[in-house]
């Protein structure tokens, strides 16, 4: 093809303008109507027990090699409702209210059948002497209940894709120093390994950024009067209630309409 005699096209200011206004326009009609639709859904399930469907795991033939030095696969956990999160050996601060909320929510499935299992991505583990790991979270339970994964140093860049392309966990791991520091929420995984949330709301069980604001607010009541601090929409034991119930939902209704 003879390009050599194409000249460039000539710009007109108005139809640029013209359509520069209609991609703003489509913007922001789409923008109403995705709330429009969150908010009737919102309308709708508020006072629904069911846990929200947050999203799916996309790949649930994912081979884990645990603390027992054992491989498993993800499909081990179906049948199960299951409580998943990332720590390091020696849990940070900012881990500790996922780890105490933990410990509460396990302590009110006595029923061995309806305990939740734990599935624990072990930040700094060892691929080669993974039964260093057995001692955390033991309190919990043994193996398979409690499924302790390994990520060695090498291995954390490749922990980091597993959980946002796979898992789809929604953890957003931070940069720190070389490496990354990942939050501590709790995900809930379903029998059908979906991903699940507040009832009525797309939100996770992030018991960090709750403890986070109580004590915020707990500072702010230092110099400040009760009328002029405003109340938190969540606190950390409203949110443990409803994890618990959540998960009650899910053993009473485990092959619900729109769960497979």
């Amino acid at each position: 093809m003879d390009v050599s005699k194409l000249e460039p096209a000539e710009r007109d200011p108005k139809k640029l303008r013209a359509t520069a206004f209609k991609i703003v326009l489509f913007m922001i009609v789409s923008g109403f109507l995705l709330n429009y639709a969150y908010l009737q859904y919102r309308e709708r399930t508020h006072d629904s027990a069911r846990p929200s469907l947050l999203t799916k795991i996309t790949e649930p033939e994912v081979e884990l090699l645990t603390a027992d030095g054992q491989q498993r696969n993800l499909q081990e956990l179906k049948g199960h409702v299951t409580l998943a999160l990332t720590l390091s050996m020696r849990p940070q601060e900012q881990s500790l209210p996922s780890l105490a909320a933990l410990k509460e929510v396990m302590a009110a499935f006595q029923d061995a059948a309806q305990k939740p299992r734990i599935l624990i991505f072990v930040l700094d583990g060892s691929n080669t002497e993974p039964e260093k790991m057995s001692a955390l979270l033991s309190e919990y339970g043994a193996e398979p209940e409690v499924l302790r994964v390994v990520a060695n140093e090498e291995g954390k860049s490749s922990l980091r894709s597993f959980l946002k392309a796979k898992m789809r966990f929604n953890i957003t791991p931070r940069e720190k120093g070389e490496g990354f520091e990942y939050d501590s929420r709790i995900v809930l995984l379903d029998q059908h390994l979906h991903v699940r949330g507040w009832p009525g709301f797309s939100r996770g069980w992030d018991f960090e950024k709750v403890n986070r604001y109580e004590k915020e607010r707990a500072k702010a009541l230092e110099t400040h009067s009760a009328d002029e601090v405003r109340p938190l929409p969540m606190s950390t034991p409203l949110l443990r209630t409803m994890l618990i119930d959540s998960i009650r939902y899910l053993y009473a209704n485990p092959d619900e309409k729109g769960q497979k």
